[in-house]
C-alpha cells in the first residue's frame, strides 16, 4: 500500500514567455575558481522533456553549446514539472521514490484514480484597493489519465462588487497538463505552463491614457472596477512609488487598471484513501540575472526558516565536520561571485550619502556618518574602479578552504569586526560585510541568522583545535 506521497519540486518558478518552446534544461555545475582557473560559473546541459499535445513525452538534449533564452517568437518561457514522489510498501519490502504506473497497478489502482487540482490567482490589484472583484482567479481538476492541455482562465468573482474581469472575459495565466506516462517516462507528472507576459488593461484605456497603447483585443477589463479608480496616496503598500501604472503625477496619480499575467498558486495531487500532496508554482517574468550566483539565496532563506536552530547545537559542528567547512566554502565561493557581479565604488557611494540623509534627519552631524563607509582610495594603474578590484582580489583567496580557516585561527573576533549580525537595528552602513548592500527591508543588508550562525560556530571549531600559544 502506498503510505505517503508528496510533490517534488515543493516549490517551483515558471518564467513568462511567448514562444511556444520552453527553456532548455541545465544545471549548475563546480565553478572553476581555483587559482589558476577560468573563474566561470558553469552551467551543465540536461535532457528536456517535451510534451506533445496528446501528452506524449520526447526528450532532446539542449540545441547547440549556447544557452538560449529567445527565439524569433520571443523569450522562451521555463515551464516547470511536478512529480509525484511516495513511500509505499511492497512483498513486505518498504519503498521511497517516484510513483508509476506500476506502483500503481501494484496497490491495485489505475492512472484515473490519480487526481489533479491547480489554484492560481493574480492578486496585484487586489493586494492594493482590497476589493473582492479585483481578484483574478483560475482553476483546473483533472484526472490522471486526461492528457488534454488545460488553459488556465483568469476571471473576477462575479457574484462580487465591480468585478475587475467582466462577465465572459478572462485573462489567460497559463495551461496545465498531465503527461503520458510510457514504458520509457512511467512517472506521474504535472507539467505548468505560464501565460505569455502579456499587458491587460480597460475597455477606456485609449481615452484614459493615449501613452499605453494596447491592442484591441487586450482592452477587456472593467472600467468600473476599483483598481480603475486607485491612487495609493499614503498608501504603505505603494511604497516605493511607482509600482503601478499611473501612480505619477502625468497620468493623475490614479491607477490606469493595468494587469499583467503573471500568477501564484496551489499544486495539490490526491489518491484513494485521503492521501494528498501540495506544492506552490510562482510566475516571474523573464528578467535573467547574470551568471553569478547570490552570497543569499531563496533556499538560505527557507532554511533559515526551518533549520536554524541545528547550527546552534555544539553536536551539529562536531558531526559534520566536513559537510559544515564545504558549506562555509560554498558561501565564500557565493561571495566570491556576487562581488564579481558589483559595482562596489557605486554603492559605497550610495550609502555615504544614505549614511548622510540619515544623519540630517537624525538632526546628527554628517562627517561621523560619511566616515562609517569606505573613503575613496587612491586610483591604481589602469584601474577605473579602485574599490571593486580590491574587493575582488581579497576575496579570491578565501574560495580557498585552507586559506580561510588560516585567516579565522589567527585573528579572533574578526567576524564581529568584519561581518555584519543579522537582527542589529543599525540604520547605518558601514565597511563590515556585505559592504554597501541594501536589504529589502531598507537596512544595511546580512547574511540570514543562519549563515551567520554557522559561520561562528565553525569558526569556532577551528580555534578549539589550535594548540596554545601557537
Amino acid at each position: 500500500m502506498i503510505e505517503q506521497i508528496w510533490l517534488h519540486p515543493p516549490l517551483a518558478f515558471a518564467r513568462l514567455g511567448p514562444s511556444p518552446v520552453p527553456c532548455d534544461n541545465y544545471r549548475w555545475g563546480m565553478s572553476d575558481l581555483s587559482p589558476g582557473g577560468t573563474g566561470k560559473t558553469v552551467v551543465e546541459p540536461r535532457p528536456s522533456l517535451d510534451v506533445a499535445e496528446d501528452g506524449t513525452l520526447t526528450e532532446r538534449e539542449p540545441e547547440g553549446d549556447r544557452v538560449r533564452f529567445k527565439d524569433a517568437a520571443g523569450f522562451r518561457p521555463l515551464c516547470p514539472f511536478f512529480e509525484v514522489h511516495g513511500a509505499w510498501t511492497a512483498d513486505g519490502v518498504r519503498h521511497t521514490g517516484p510513483l508509476t504506473t506500476d506502483v500503481l497497478a501494484a496497490v491495485g489502482m489505475e492512472l484515473a484514480d490519480l487526481r489533479w487540482e491547480v489554484d492560481v490567482a493574480n492578486l496585484k490589484a487586489h493586494h492594493c484597493t482590497l476589493s473582492p472583484g479585483d481578484r483574478i482567479e483560475a482553476g483546473a481538476e483533472l484526472a490522471g489519465d486526461d492528457h488534454r492541455r488545460t488553459p488556465l482562465e483568469g476571471r473576477s468573482p462575479q457574484g462580487a462588487d465591480r468585478p475587475l474581469v467582466p462577465a465572459g472575459r478572462h485573462v489567460p495565466l497559463g495551461s496545465v497538463q498531465v503527461p503520458r506516462p510510457d514504458d520509457r517516462f512511467p512517472e506521474l507528472r504535472l507539467r505548468f505552463t505560464p501565460a505569455t507576459g502579456a499587458v491587460y488593461g480597460p475597455t477606456n484605456l485609449p481615452t484614459r491614457s493615449p501613452r499605453f497603447v494596447l491592442p484591441a483585443e487586450r482592452l477587456i477589463l472593467s472600467p468600473d472596477a476599483q483598481w480603475c479608480e486607485f491612487t495609493g496616496e499614503g498608501d504603505p503598500r505603494t511604497v516605493p512609488g511607482g509600482l503601478f501604472a499611473g501612480s505619477r503625477e502625468e497620468d493623475g496619480e490614479k491607477s490606469l487598471g493595468l494587469v499583467d499575467d503573471v500568477c501564484d498558486g496551489l499544486v495539490t495531487v490526491t489518491l484513494p484513501g485521503g492521501l494528498s500532496a501540495r506544492a506552490r508554482i510562482v510566475v516571474t517574468p523573464p528578467d535573467f540575472a547574470p551568471d553569478r550566483r547570490p552570497f543569499t539565496s531563496l533556499a538560505d532563506g527557507l532554511a533559515d526558516r526551518v533549520k536554524r536552530g541545528e547550527v546552534r547545537d555544539p553536536a551539529y559542528i562536531a558531526e559534520h565536520p566536513q559537510l559544515t567547512a564545504l558549506e562555509v566554502r560554498d558561501l565564500f565561493e557565493r561571495v566570491l561571485e556576487a562581488m564579481d557581479a558589483v559595482n562596489v565604488d557605486a554603492q559605497n557611494e550610495r550609502a555615504t550619502l544614505e549614511n548622510e540623509s540619515t544623519a540630517e534627519e537624525l538632526g546628527l552631524p554628517t562627517g561621523p556618518a560619511r566616515a562609517r563607509t569606505f573613503s575613496p582610495p587612491e586610483p591604481l594603474l589602469g584601474v577605473i574602479l579602485a574599490l571593486t578590484e580590491r574587493g575582488r582580489r581579497r576575496h579570491r583567496r578565501f574560495v580557498a578552504l585552507e586559506a580561510l580557516e588560516d585567516m579565522f585561527r589567527e585573528q579572533p573576533g574578526l567576524i564581529e569586526r568584519v561581518i555584519r549580525e543579522p537582527g542589529s537595528e543599525d540604520v547605518w552602513y558601514d565597511r563590515r560585510m556585505p559592504v554597501s548592500v541594501r536589504g529589502s527591508d531598507a537596512f544595511p543588508m546580512h547574511l540570514t541568522r543562519r549563515q551567520y550562525d554557522l559561520l561562528v560556530a565553525w569558526v569556532g571549531s577551528l580555534r578549539e583545535r589550535v594548540q596554545e600559544g601557537t
